[in-house]
């Protein structure tokens, strides 16, 4: 793995103007702040927002001669703040990509992959679906989208048009425990931190500099700069720590123990006692056990730091909170993840935080979207995840995959979600969607899943067809409204809504979409207070926040909820407790590593993997490697840049190694967009090693998300 060191700046400086850009060939020779040209520059300037995640940055493309010359973030965005991050500006070459699939396919009797017309593709395909609905009924049918708003949406009318409510978003699968434990105990399902008012944020288990919003980065440099504690507890020094003023190197997995402590010790200091909190004493009994001692031994911290860190969260409160990750991959996807989220959610109930300045805002729900006559139908069945995972906000994607593969899912859509590659075991996963009698995977190139789909439909990308509104941020929350920037690139190549309208037709449902994108677009504005051409004008639309005194709590008793009902029939306890981790090093003996993982800078899960301008950086820097603490590789003979060998039960693959001081002894660190394996993703191809083929197929008790932090490994070197 390269030594070379990155400071953020220079990361964006080196990694996207410079030599990773022009080894792509990419032409967006606006990505990156630089002097300004002396020569004319004369652009089509069209408002828009980028589909890389569920933020959905806004942002405006610059369109010389019909193609993207720079693409400039929208101010007004505060999830972009007048920038994108690397992802969004890598991401804005893809429709030039030489890896684009270019008409309708339909895989035959011997694997191969056949071209169809759409007449053909969607007709078949919509007489399957409504004969599984005949013959099985809609719950045999769902669905796993990327999350972005016009997919979720439309996909998501189409289903219950077929009277399914099997409906999930891939984007959020990592996070479905963070989201469900949140609304166990407050009814809603994120929060996000005002950072540049705080006066101090743990952010516990995730790296704020490397999740996609450039404005929560400039945030928190505010913050630091005005003098607030930024604390990183995690089990690796990730790229946060270049704004933090302290490093906690928890042992992974164990941050439930150490807010439980922190829970104890607030109360003992008397904060809480007007919090909104139902059943307060019960959880307060049950706390008492949890010292600071006790946390320290199961964390490796010193009980004095977390005596420490509890005394310094009580004189900031309520500006104040634990910050937790959205992607919820770092400290996040353990046997614990759930009922960690529902505890920082109390602690930072204690602390008084919500949704006042330099606290944490919850966000609101666009409410009168549910009642619009475009939006998705109401169905009579449950969510077929819910018998088993009845905790899981919103259903769990990876439990549907091993409906499928049980024989009960017999249809399986798939748009922009890459599960054969992003989810644990891959070939459990690519089983479940060949056993399925019908998977259609909905996409711009021929990823992992799609090689295992019956049929494969080429999809514009987000630049070639109008989009639905987007609704995000929670501090400043906007509306992001996205036009069509360039002609599509591929002549064959429909949107989503026009796929989905398409499937609607085939399947005699086609009257649950009478209306077009622009119809749908314009109801949803005007929901929000803002007209579609206002909206489109612009680009991003300031909505107003919610604040401490109209915040109403939708949950029974109309406050946050120390005890759940519903998590004590899944076997947790009513309270907040202490659970373990689903596997420890220390129970496999010497030589065992728990292998985490998470996002980075340049990359968010598969999605862009094969975008030339990012596999660009991930090479130049060695990001794809694997990272090492320095006492265990002295220990095992290994040293910086050598060849190893990781394995387990599961997997065995060959990786370099960065060998650092900033891992915590127990861990190992592997991110997760790597390792493509797919021959037809050029760009991407053998770059790094797939780190969900060492995790079994395992999800969270009762939350339903894969537990891909709980696998252990061996590494040794290469060719010993």
């Amino acid at each position: 793995m390269s030594a070379k060191v990155i400071t953020r700046r220079g990361f964006v400086a080196a990694g996207v103007a410079g030599a990773a850009l022009a080894a792509s060939g990419a032409t967006l020779a606006g990505c990156a702040a630089g002097p300004a040209t002396e020569k004319a520059y004369v652009a089509d300037v069209v408002n828009t927002q980028c589909t890389v995640c569920p933020n959905q940055c806004g942002y405006a493309a610059y369109v010389v001669d019909g193609n993207i010359d720079k693409v400039v973030g929208n101010a007004a965005d505060p999830h972009a703040a007048g920038t994108l991050c690397a992802r969004g500006f890598g991401m804005a070459t893809a429709a030039a990509s030489a890896d684009r699939v270019e008409s309708p396919l339909r895989r035959t009797e011997d694997g191969r992959y056949e071209a169809v017309s759409w007449d053909e593709a969607l007709g078949q395909i919509g007489r399957t679906l409504a004969d599984i609905r005949q013959d099985a009924g809609g719950s045999a049918l769902a669905a796993i989208t990327d999350g972005t708003s016009t997919a979720q949406w439309y996909v998501r009318r189409l289903m219950s048009a077929l009277g399914s409510p099997n409906v999930y978003e891939n984007a959020t699968t990592a996070s479905v425990s963070v989201a469900s434990g949140l609304a166990q105990a407050t009814g809603f399902t994120a929060y996000e931190v005002d950072y540049a008012r705080a006066k101090m944020v743990v952010i516990l288990g995730a790296s704020t500099v490397e999740v996609p919003s450039p404005g929560a980065v400039a945030a928190l440099e505010e913050a630091r700069a005005a003098g607030a504690q930024v604390v990183m507890v995690d089990s690796r020094l990730a790229a946060s720590g270049s704004l933090a003023t302290e490093w906690l190197p928890v042992r992974p997995g164990t941050e439930l123990a150490l807010v439980l402590a922190v829970a104890r010790g607030l109360l003992e200091r008397g904060l809480g006692a007007e919090a909104p909190l139902a059943d307060l004493d019960q959880w307060r009994a049950v706390l008492s056990d949890y010292t600071p001692a006790w946390a320290a031994e199961i964390c490796g911290l010193g009980a004095d730091v977390i005596e420490t860190l509890t005394a310094d969260l009580a004189q900031a409160a309520p500006a104040a909170c634990i910050d937790l990750s959205w992607m919820a991959l770092f400290g996040g996807s353990y046997g614990n993840t759930g009922e960690l989220a529902r505890a920082a959610a109390l602690v930072n109930t204690l602390l008084g935080c919500w949704n006042v300045p330099g606290g944490a805002y919850l966000a609101a729900p666009v409410a009168a979207w549910a009642d619009l006559s475009v939006s998705p139908l109401p169905v009579e069945a449950a969510d077929v995840t819910a018998e088993v995972y009845a905790l899981a906000w919103d259903g769990a994607a990876p439990q549907a995959l091993r409906l499928a593969h049980e024989g009960s899912i017999r249809g399986l859509l798939l748009v922009d979600a890459n599960v054969a590659a992003e989810y644990p075991d891959p070939d459990y996963v690519r089983e479940a969607l060949e056993r399925c009698t019908l998977s259609v995977a909905v996409t711009p190139e021929m990823t992992e899943t799609a090689r295992c789909c019956q049929f494969v439909l080429p999809e514009k990308l987000w630049s070639e067809s109008d989009q639905l509104p987007a609704v995000t941020g929670a501090v400043h929350p906007v509306l992001n409204l996205s036009s069509a920037v360039i002609e599509p690139v591929v002549p064959e190549a429909r949107s989503v809504a026009e796929i989905v309208s398409g499937l609607a037709q085939g399947a005699d449902v086609a009257d649950a979409f009478n209306f077009s994108v622009a119809d749908a677009a314009a109801e949803m504005c005007e929901a929000c207070g803002c007209t579609y051409a206002g909206a489109a004008a612009v680009g991003t639309s300031s909505l107003a926040s919610l604040t401490a005194e109209n915040l109403v709590w939708p949950t029974a008793s109309g406050k946050v909820e120390c005890a759940s009902a519903a998590c004590e029939a899944a076997g947790y306890s009513a309270t907040p407790t202490w659970v373990e981790p689903t596997v420890a090093p220390d129970a496999l003996g010497f030589g065992y590593y728990r292998l985490t993982t998470g996002n980075q800078a340049p990359q968010t899960t598969t999605k862009t993997a094969n975008g030339a301008p990012l596999a660009a950086i991930a090479e130049q820097y060695g990001l794809d490697g694997l990272w090492m603490n320095a006492a265990a590789a002295e220990a095992a003979g290994i040293a910086e840049g050598d060849k190893v060998v990781i394995e387990n039960e599961y997997a065995s693959a060959p990786v370099r190694v960065h060998v650092t001081e900033l891992i915590e002894p127990t861990a190992l660190y592997l991110a997760s967009h790597y390792g493509v394996e797919d021959d037809e993703q050029q760009q991407a191809d053998g770059l790094g090693i797939r780190q969900a083929r060492f995790v079994p197929f395992a999800l969270e008790r009762g939350y339903g998300a894969p537990l891909l932090q709980e696998t252990m490994v061996t590494v040794r070197k290469a060719g010993a």
